[in-house]
């Protein structure tokens, strides 16, 4: 009698906990909760690095125009200057401090290769030129071959959650954008 009892018990327990849905939509969004909001980062990080790196790019390009046509070679442009006129030129979300600037002349175009950003054991590149030094002494003259790179280091990328899509060991990402042309055939001063 007992046993009959107790199976009776038992199905009643069970029959009145598959009725009972209090929560459940609380217990859904918790599973589907956290792979939401790792996409949602994961996506908001992807832009910012997509943003950030075009807007580097478009500082160094419009930069570099200037040794193209000879405009900084002729205004007597320091490395300083140049290096002030990318980060002005890249936007106020671009940290000056975090960019370094390299312009080299090259004989030839087989020889054309431009700077690494990251040293073997990873420490970030450090320009040596002096930023009082005239860019035309890194340019050359007209119808040089000339590449400029751009080495920013962006620390967003450790503060992303959930995705982690830096480069270096504290988990900062090193962007780098390059630029190779000849320099237009200007008048000296």
């Amino acid at each position: 009698m007992r046993l009959r009892q107790l199976q009776q018990y038992l199905k009643t327990r069970a029959t009145g906990f598959k009725r009972e849905d209090d929560g459940a939509t609380a217990i859904e969004f918790a599973m589907v909760a956290t792979p939401f909001f790792m996409l949602v980062f994961m996506l908001i990080g992807f832009a910012m690095y997509f943003f950030v790196m075009n807007s580097l790019e478009k500082g160094m390009d419009q930069t570099s125009r200037l040794v193209r046509t000879g405009q900084a070679q002729k205004n007597n442009m320091t490395v300083a200057d140049f290096k002030n006129q990318v980060c002005n030129s890249s936007g106020d979300w671009i940290k000056c401090p975090k960019v370094q600037v390299f312009v080299q002349k090259y004989p030839n175009w087989a020889t054309v290769a431009p700077q690494e950003c990251l040293n073997v054991d990873g420490s970030v590149v450090t320009n040596t030129a002096a930023g009082t030094d005239p860019i035309a002494t890194y340019t050359g003259t007209a119808s040089e071959i000339v590449v400029v790179t751009t080495c920013y280091k962006w620390e967003f990328a450790q503060q992303i959650p959930f995705v982690k899509i830096g480069n270096m060991g504290d988990n900062s990402m090193m962007m780098q954008s390059s630029t190779a042309f000849r320099t237009e055939p200007y008048a000296a001063n």
